[in-house]
């Protein structure tokens, strides 16, 4: 009998190298973007501060002229203010503009179509401004100024072309930062590669080594402290796992022995009946055992046992199984009685999780009868000459699981040439690719073909035809097989 547990899920991650790597590169990301936006801020504050520097210098110069022309007429100070001003092209000064407070009177330049009263409340409102800054007709303008002896200059001028200029200047040093940065990034992520991303993938495919049962992989030596650390457990893993690994061979070959013993010799001969059997353990061992055992008084008598589960523990405890059928056996040799007294013996031994199947036959030569009891066990066969098989189906509850339990003895004709095939369900369960079980219909059919046969014959072909249902895979669970020709 096979127990199932459940596969945990298999999760998929991105590796710790690209976590860190697009951490550290999404710093440098916003870093190089704050440090560009930080720039051009300053560049253009800086630009700002010249030229609001440069335009109140103007104002200055200016000054010392329409000082001189104020004492004049008023014609030719605005002569004067629109010959300055005609001058500035909009390409090297954009939105040049001059405005003169002098002797009372406003004087601003005509030249390029701005005079405006509007124009000069923007203007002086933008000279007040901590920032020297206003907008005239919607455009952003810097004020520089002067004024002296009741005399005030103000030059004006717009911010465009200059915005402009530190655009261009900010995107040559944006592609140089962005360049230097991408050698940076590569760097970074080399870096990360070497120190992080690469020595996890040997330990990783150490780990995948040990765990496909390649016990001796080691993982070699690490520059980093906690790499190393952590190659020293991988390391200490795989050496108890291979201590553990080698007392496990040896305690299933110590187990492998014991079973041995536990199964009829080959080749031993048991007076009144031939057999031939097979036996697979899925795991080294098996929890599965036959015997016959020929009796006082002529008759004969033949078991076979399923312990839930496989390997050593289920070896175990169908050795201590097959003692308690020989006892009980020993005392009455009926199957119903052979199996409640192995019942009640095996339920008081109190094993976690301890129950069985077991199927007794009980032939006897002189009345051509046999006699039989199954406690859960996977249906016997009995085949008597072209007659279609008769099954030998479960007469009562699993051993182990209740200790007053109790199993009826039914007979059956079998008279000499008849043959016996008893089986565990590893038999029967045993499933292809596809997951389809071989099945008990399929197994009638292979008896049936091979009736008439050796007991040897008929275990063979339903071997055969096991295997080729599950087509090279091994088997799930423990399966054994026999074959008894009674007579």
């Amino acid at each position: 009998m096979d127990e199932v547990t459940p596969n945990p899920p298999v999760l998929t991650r991105r590796g710790i190298g690209f976590h860190t790597a697009v951490a550290v590169n999404l710093v440098l990301l916003v870093g190089v973007a704050g440090f560009l936006a930080f720039d051009a801020a300053r560049e253009t504050r800086q630009r700002e501060r010249e030229k609001v520097a440069a335009l109140d210098e103007e104002a200055m110069t200016l000054h010392q002229a329409v000082a001189r022309l104020a004492h004049h007429s008023a014609g030719e100070l605005q002569e004067f203010v629109d010959g300055v001003c005609g001058r500035m092209t909009d390409d090297a000064s954009p939105g040049h503009h001059i405005v003169v407070e002098a002797r009372g009177r406003i004087y601003q330049a005509r030249a390029h179509g701005r005079d405006s009263d509007d124009t000069v409340g923007a203007v002086r409102a933008a000279a007040q401004a901590p920032d020297r800054r206003g907008a005239i007709r919607g455009e952003v303008v810097v004020v520089g100024t002067h004024a002296e002896d009741g005399t005030r200059v103000f030059v004006a001028e717009r911010l465009d072309t200059l915005r402009h200029e530190v655009r261009a200047q900010v995107a040559l040093r944006a592609a140089a930062v962005l360049a230097f940065g991408a050698v940076l990034a590569m760097a970074v992520n080399l870096t990360i590669y070497r120190l992080v991303s690469r020595p996890l993938r040997r330990l990783a495919r150490t780990i995948g080594a040990i765990r496909a049962g390649q016990l001796g992989a080691r993982a070699g030596a690490f520059k980093s402290r906690e790499l190393a650390g952590l190659a020293a457990a991988v390391n200490d893993m795989g050496r108890t796992l291979a201590e553990d690994d080698a007392r496990r061979r040896s305690a299933v070959a110590h187990a492998r022995r014991v079973q041995e013993n536990l199964l009829p010799k080959p080749g031993r001969a048991v007076p009144g009946v031939t057999i031939a059997a097979v036996h697979h353990p899925a795991d080294g061992v098996a929890g599965d055992f036959y015997d016959a055992l020929p009796l006082p008084d002529g008759s004969v008598l033949v078991c076979v046992a399923d312990v839930v589960g496989h390997g050593v523990p289920a070896a175990m405890m169908a050795a201590v199984l097959k003692v308690l059928v020989l006892d009980a056996a020993d005392r009455d040799p009926d199957p119903g009685r052979v199996v409640r007294r192995v019942n009640a013996r095996f339920t008081a031994l109190g094993i976690p999780d301890g129950f069985a199947s077991l199927l007794v036959v009980r032939w006897c030569p002189e009345q051509k009868m046999a006699w039989y009891a199954s406690a859960g066990h996977e249906p016997g066969l009995l085949a008597v000459g072209s007659q279609p098989p008769v099954l030998l189906e479960s007469t009562g509850t699993l051993l182990g699981v209740l200790e007053d339990g109790e199993w009826e003895s039914l007979a059956v004709p079998a008279g000499p040439g008849a043959t016996l095939l008893l089986l565990t369900d590893g038999v029967t369960e045993a499933m292809d690719a596809d997951g389809v079980q071989f099945g008990r219909g399929r197994l009638a059919e292979v008896v049936g073909r091979a009736d008439g046969g050796t007991p040897e014959g008929v275990v063979e072909a339903v071997d055969a035809a096991v295997r080729e249902h599950l087509a090279g895979r091994p088997p799930a669970d423990d399966y054994t097989l026999v074959a008894v020709r009674l007579g």
